[in-house]
């Protein structure tokens, strides 16, 4: 099982950012597809380098980081 397939499981196939679903079949290429966004929390950042991964569509975690 990939690294997408284990967060997708983990958070019921729904983007952690606008909370609607994620279809496991489309292209990781289209803005509706999955994809992994690096979360780093304030007990993470004081551990250099650590981060945790949730599941959001390709679009919003390029709108995210687009701010």
């Amino acid at each position: 099982m990939g690294k997408l397939e284990e967060l997708g499981e983990r958070e019921g196939w729904r983007c952690w950012l606008c909370d609607e679903p994620v279809d496991p079949t489309m292209s990781v290429n289209d803005p509706r597809g999955p994809s992994a966004d690096s979360v780093i929390t304030r007990a993470a950042s004081k551990k250099k380098g650590a981060a945790d991964e949730r599941l959001a569509h390709r679009g919003c975690n390029t709108k995210k980081g687009a701010v």
